[in-house]
């Protein structure tokens, strides 16, 4: 592995200071010294191990992941579903990250097993990083599955016994949670105040985007990172702009939770999205604060991969960039179709759909000039499937709902579809750019 300097690009401002011969990380803002953090000398800081969710209810949001940690050079990352999980596949990481979807769903898939071996890799000294979904998943809850985490004290101000009145896109705005209701009161772009705690010490307000993630309250033995400071004009109101306000101003939006040897970090908005560049390098801060500190002799070793032959690694790769071009072409002309499909407790609509596609669409090219295409265990066979099959299903969607069809089970089944294939092709992909271990 290669070992990173304490000073990266992505921290403003920290220094390294020595104290009867240990070393110490020191923190400033604005010249006042904030915090300090004592690094064992036995340990660097190494580029991390880390794993993405993009199993049962998760949504399209874990690409944004994908996204930023690839442009910042992330590379030694594997994208896993609850089957990994299940299998003790998260052993090896130093990191865990999960982002958006149908929290209940990925309770469910995960069950109690997935619960416990998550936990274990916390309190062993792993990162575990929870944007939206990821977030409720982890807090105190007695409703079933979700009742195998509580993991944290952590609650949320979006909680109510009575249903405040929407104003608009009811389809995105509540779900039922027992005898109340969890209800996002706005979405799209808030603005945030950091409190100054690291890893957040840099700049003092950035904005980020909600899209149903909890205004929170922390527990005594958590840090508040940063708090909803004010809405945008970017801002759109699902419920009156007061209630909005009481609801999130002033609450903490991001919070981080000590657990064991490691630490939760528990975000509202979703600090992960490309298109937020300053609440992104937050997301780096916080991988080079707890995410490369997790004992060597506490890892499991990831499985070992195989490498293509170059005649064969090239045609795996033309032979996906073909069908993601039919895929593409048919995805864009699903878009043109005013549907909306409730699976789980989400709502998908046909743009979603490309999400997926444009996102490997725009990393094939790449695989195109890598020397090698290496991988583990079926990766390349599924692929190549996926690639195919994915073709065909969104031809059969699109001529259901050219004929005014029913289409529910074909998104569902779709979407589940595009989650194996954009797992297979990422961890192809990593495997492929990532220097060898």
């Amino acid at each position: 592995m290669k070992a990173h300097t304490i000073y990266t690009p992505y921290i403003e401002a920290n220094k390294q200071l020595k104290r009867g011969g240990e070393l110490f990380m020191v923190y400033e803002n604005e010249g006042c010294r904030i915090t300090s953090r004592k690094i064992s000398n036995s340990r660097k800081l190494y580029s991390p191990k880390i794993g993405i969710f993009a199993g049962e209810g998760s949504s399209h949001s874990w690409l944004w992941f994908v996204d930023i940690f690839d442009r910042m050079g992330f590379h030694d990352i594997r994208v896993i579903d609850e089957d990994d999980i299940l299998n003790d596949g998260i052993g090896g990481l130093d990191v865990l990250a999960v982002s958006g979807g149908d929290t209940f769903a990925v309770a469910e898939g995960l069950g109690r097993s997935g619960a416990d071996l998550i936990r274990s890799f916390i309190e062993r000294g792993g990162l575990y990083i929870g944007a939206c979904a990821g977030a409720y998943l982890v807090m105190n809850s007695s409703k079933p599955h979700l009742n195998h985490f509580n993991f944290t004290a952590v609650k949320i101000t979006n909680l109510s016994k009575y249903l405040p009145e929407c104003r608009k896109m009811e389809h995105k705005f509540a779900m039922a949670y027992g005898c109340d209701f969890i209800f996002h009161p706005v979405r799209e772009t808030v603005r945030l105040r950091m409190t100054g705690v690291p890893p957040f010490p840099g700049a003092a307000c950035l904005d980020a985007p909600m899209y149903g993630g909890p205004g929170m309250i922390a527990p005594e033995n958590a840090d508040v990172l940063a708090r909803y400071d004010a809405f945008t004009r970017k801002t759109s109101f699902l419920v009156d702009r007061e209630m909005a306000g009481k609801t999130l101003i002033g609450r903490a939006a991001a919070v981080a939770v000590p657990k064991g040897a490691g630490r939760m970090m528990l975000f509202g908005p979703h600090f992960e999205h490309p298109g937020y560049p300053e609440a992104n390098k937050l997301i780096a801060d916080t991988l080079f604060w707890d995410g490369c500190l997790m004992p060597i002799d506490k890892r499991i070793k990831h499985q070992t991969s195989a490498t293509l032959s170059k005649s064969n690694g090239k045609k795996l790769i033309q032979d996906v960039k073909r069908e993601l071009s039919n895929s593409r072409i048919v995805a864009a002309g699903l878009e043109m179709n005013p549907v909306r499909w409730l699976i789980g407790a989400k709502t998908y609509e046909p743009e979603k759909i490309r999400v997926f596609i444009e996102s490997m669409w725009q990393r094939i090219r790449v695989l195109e000039k890598c020397d090698r295409i290496r991988y583990r265990r079926d990766e390349p066979g599924l692929l190549a499937a996926c690639a195919e099959d994915t073709t065909r299903r969104l031809r059969l969607l699109k001529h259901k709902l050219d004929g005014s069809e029913d289409t529910l089970h074909q998104a569902g089944s779709l979407f589940h579809q595009l989650h194996r294939y954009t797992i297979a092709f990422y961890n192809l992909y990593f495997k492929s750019v990532c220097q060898p271990i």
